[in-house]
């Protein structure tokens, strides 16, 4: 005997609409389809509003990394700055520490130190500390769609964001062949990474999709064959941009010998800069009138800030933005040394940021914006 109904939502990170229009990607699956407005940031800043329904501003994430050298949890980094860059730079050494870093403090939510010198570290704190997915995870202090599903009594299952593509979609059709879910939510991130490291085109990619689409439509099949009705819902954070340039810009800043936590300080993410000026007013409008002679960016004004949600009233992710447009990247930054040929995190209105919303079921409010697609995890689990 089959059961009742099933609502499967899957997060397939970077899968933007720009991308799935292009290739027309499991159209004949999925055919109620349309662009979803992402957010300014990465998915550290669109996860958790996707979790919450909320905007970066009151849930309290943006960036993984703020100046906070009062509560830096990485003083004993200093003894690592005495390391050559060629060295303390090898992702192999970096992942090694992030992981012996992340044991040390117990973190639980996903923790990477990346490209961020270790020179650097102990002005640094670390934002996401703790697992988005279960309570207590958002700074904000709301609540995950996860608890909401907990309390509407239904069965759900969610996939472990630690785990590999594959390993998730095996769990899944197990769980879908024994046919008590009723509530799923499946995380997927080969997509994003396969992107990053090759592009949005070329047979490598293509294969990526292939697989991803061979998963859906096994998905599909078997959830069928054990559920009266199935609702599936694809979407993402945010889409994907192919890489024309690199700016030096985080090198050339640096020869200008102001003082790194006295006069000022910098997270240099893959495509924005985030300056605060522990040296007063005077230092800031110093970096300002740097900024303005550059012709890779722009500084962001409050307004702008404010119109995306990420207008944090306490400052903490930064008193002052510069933002590089599609296709830009800083190479090196504290995210990457090098050239990286697929990077996200520009303005929303850019064409390849927006993310997308592909379902096989037209009955709920269709999201506009990723915060909202929350709400139709909410209802879903209601109706």
């Amino acid at each position: 005997m089959k059961s009742p109904r099933l609502d499967l939502f899957v997060f397939a990170d970077a899968l933007g609409w720009q991308i799935v229009e292009r290739r027309n990607y499991l159209a004949d699956l999925l055919p109620h389809r349309r662009k979803c407005d992402t957010l300014l940031g990465y998915s550290c800043t669109c996860d958790p509003s996707i979790l919450t329904g909320e905007l970066p501003s009151n849930h309290g994430h943006f960036s993984f990394f703020v100046f906070d050298p009062t509560n830096s949890p990485f003083r004993a980094a200093r003894w690592l700055g005495w390391a050559p860059e060629v060295i303390a730079g090898h992702h192999r050494i970096r992942n090694r520490v992030s992981r012996w870093w992340q044991k040390r403090l117990g973190y639980t939510g996903y923790f990477q130190l990346y490209s961020v010198p270790f020179r650097r570290l102990p002005w640094l704190d670390y934002t996401e500390k703790h697992d988005l997915y279960e309570p207590g995870g958002i700074i904000g202090g709301q609540e995950a769609i996860f608890t909401e599903w907990e309390r509407s009594g239904r069965p759900w299952s969610r996939s472990d964001w630690r785990c590999d593509d594959e390993t998730n979609v095996r769990r899944l059709l197990e769980q879908l062949r024994e046919g008590r879910i009723a509530l799923s939510y499946l995380f997927t991130s080969r997509l994003d990474a396969t992107m990053h490291a090759h592009g949005t085109a070329g047979t490598t990619v293509d294969t990526a999709f292939d697989r991803f689409a061979q998963w859906m439509r096994e998905i599909n099949d078997v959830a069928r064959q054990h559920y009266e009705e199935v609702r599936i819902h694809l979407f993402s954070d945010h889409g994907m941009a192919d890489t024309r340039r690199d700016s030096r810009m985080m090198v050339e800043f640096e020869t200008l010998g102001l003082r790194y936590g006295v006069d000022y300080a910098a997270v240099w993410d893959s495509t924005m800069v985030r300056f605060w000026f522990p040296g007063g007013e005077g230092m800031r409008r110093q970096v300002v009138d740097w900024l303005n002679q550059r012709d890779e960016g722009r500084i962001l004004a409050d307004e702008e800030l404010s119109s995306h949600g990420c207008l944090f009233a306490d400052r903490r992710y930064g008193e002052l933005w510069y933002l590089l447009p599609e296709g830009t990247i800083f190479a090196p930054s504290y995210m990457n040394q090098r050239h990286v040929v697929g990077m996200h995190g520009y303005d929303p209105a850019e064409p390849a940021s927006a993310a997308c919303w592909l379902t096989n079921h037209d009955h709920y409010d269709p999201p506009n914006r990723i915060e909202q697609i929350n709400r139709v995890m909410r209802e879903a689990c209601t109706r």
